[in-house]
């Protein structure tokens, strides 16, 4: 119940187009790089069906679709690994405000940290 309210909650996001639905198969290379597709709408059918043995397995498979889209699309500037990057640290926050993160938030500020956007340093006036 706590799993699919996660789910539900990042569906809704405006960036979550990207990860919606499977990566279509004539996708260029998509299939070579990545040898487990995943995608909310198979996670939601697994949820439905009963499928995860805990709340990790649903974790998991919440983490490959952000890990696939990266792998894919390395670029930090690509619009689907910035909405990757997002999407992950929405999932770990809400994963911890539900008590279901067993990492003490570690997960959730590491996915927030890195959905930031690169920020160039300033030269110090010396």
């Amino acid at each position: 119940e706590r799993c699919a309210a996660i789910l539900a909650t990042l569906r809704k996001r405006k960036d979550a187009d990207w990860f919606a639905e499977p990566v279509p198969a004539d996708t260029p290379g998509y299939l070579e790089m990545i040898k487990s597709p995943m995608d909310y709408g198979t996670i939601s059918a697994a949820l439905e069906a009963g499928s995860y043995a805990d709340a990790e397995a649903f974790a998991a498979d919440v983490r490959l679709v952000a890990s696939n889209a990266v792998t894919y699309s390395p670029e930090l500037d690509n619009d689907c690994n910035k909405a990757a990057r997002a999407n992950l640290a929405a999932f770990e926050t809400a994963f911890l405000k539900q008590g279901l993160a067993t990492d003490g938030g570690e997960a959730a500020k590491a996915a927030t940290a890195a959905a930031k956007p690169a920020t160039r340093k300033r030269k110090s006036a010396a």
